[in-house]
């Protein structure tokens, strides 16, 4: 494989081309099995091609933003050509740098073959099964390419079964690939708690100018996946600045931040991003509500039951899983539990509360059977108990008249 460039400086001639171009031929070596010819010239960081005659890939001119100039792929030849660029700076030390970022100025597409096509699509499709744990790695288990389709489906796949550890050994082969693996590759670290990996690869893609919807949307999950209210505070604000579209899964990933947040005035932070999400023209969704709840779990009970007022005038119906939580939080189910399993426990906790927040939760749970939810068991099980201590402190009262 050989890259040609127009000029007659040789690599050398600088450390810094050196060793971003030395790294590109490793790169083409380890993927082509032979050996790289590279050379720069010295006004134009890169200007030529890379070719291969391991497939027919036809022609595609790519202009960059920055020191690449452009790059013409022949038809003859199949061509893979990746913009590296190590820590973006010289003096960064191997050790810290996570790797290259394409900077192509418009997606550079690997063609993939119709075998890879095929196992990208398994991929998906088993990782999107609830018991899929396990399957993908077997589906995965026999490929030794590097096509970014294949290899994205397979972080997508570790990241939906909760294998991290898996999809983060995937993210080490393609992090010098092409940038659609990037918003999965934030969301990897984000579950492994790679806070620092998170934030330097956001301000590589930040300061190369590569950050979309798709990427910011993962750098918000990261930061609510650590309960970090700034960080996603930060990128929506980048966002605005940019004019980069937000969606209702951008400000639900922000509250989220909130709900996994020990700060103390986590509910109004969660509010006020509630509110920029109206004032944007977005409507929530019952996953805003069910985040927005947990954000407000230790919030008076008036501020709860006025969500739910909320929800009304929004048009948004609770479901089952919505229903579970807002009984949990407004009947301070006590914490550590997964869940009352019996009706006798949950009279002993519950019968400590006011009877107007017994018959607040109970008037809730009818208008969910009225619209047609079917509740979980534990919601039925809650049920059940408030008709009894609300049955039992009329025949009380009755008997005092």
């Amino acid at each position: 494989m050989l890259l040609l460039a127009r000029g007659t400086s040789v690599l050398h001639q600088s450390k810094a081309c050196g060793f971003v171009f030395q790294r590109i031929a490793t790169v083409i070596e380890r993927i082509a099995g032979g050996s790289a010819v590279v050379r720069h010239d010295e006004s134009k960081l890169c200007h030529g091609y890379i070719c291969s005659t391991s497939s027919n890939l036809s022609a595609k001119r790519y202009n960059t933003h920055d020191a690449f100039a452009q790059v013409d792929l022949p038809k003859q030849g199949s061509c893979y050509f990746w913009r590296q660029r190590e820590g973006l700076s010289a003096h960064a030390p191997a050790g810290e740098q996570l790797g290259a970022v394409v900077n192509t100025g418009e997606s550079l597409v690997i063609e993939p073959t119709e075998e890879e096509k095929w196992l990208a699509s398994q991929l998906k499709k088993v990782g999107n099964r609830k018991n899929g744990h396990g399957q993908w790695q077997k589906v995965y288990a026999e490929y030794s390419g590097l096509n970014p389709l294949v290899l994205t489906a397979a972080m997508q796949a570790a990241l939906r079964q909760g294998d991290y550890e898996e999809g983060f050994h995937i993210y080490q082969k393609v992090r010098h690939m092409t940038l659609p693996t990037y918003a999965v590759s934030i969301k990897l670290l984000g579950k492994l708690g790679k806070l620092d990996e998170v934030e330097r690869l956001w301000r590589q893609l930040v300061e190369l100018d590569l950050v979309n919807r798709f990427v910011a949307g993962s750098r918000i999950d990261a930061a609510a996946d650590s309960g970090d209210i700034q960080a996603a505070a930060r990128v929506l604000q980048y966002m605005k600045e940019k004019g980069i579209e937000t969606i209702d899964v951008h400000f639900n990933s922000a509250i989220n931040a909130c709900a996994n947040s020990q700060d103390a005035n986590r509910a109004d932070i969660a509010q006020g991003f509630f509110d920029e999400m109206l004032r944007t023209g977005l409507k929530p969704t019952i996953v805003t509500y069910a985040t927005l709840l947990r954000a407000f779990r230790q919030m008076p009970k008036e501020r709860l039951l006025n969500l739910l007022m909320d929800m009304k005038k929004h048009n948004v119906k609770a479901n089952a899983v919505f229903a579970e939580s807002f009984l949990f939080i407004f009947l301070q189910k006590p914490r550590g539990k997964t869940c009352w399993r019996e009706q006798s426990e949950i009279a002993v906790q519950i019968r400590k509360l006011p009877m107007a927040d017994l018959r607040a939760a109970k008037e809730f749970v009818d208008e969910v059977k009225r619209s047609n939810v079917k509740l979980n068991m534990s919601s039925e099980r809650i049920d059940v108990v408030l008709q009894l201590l609300i049955d039992e402190a009329r025949s009380i009262l009755g008997q005092r008249h």
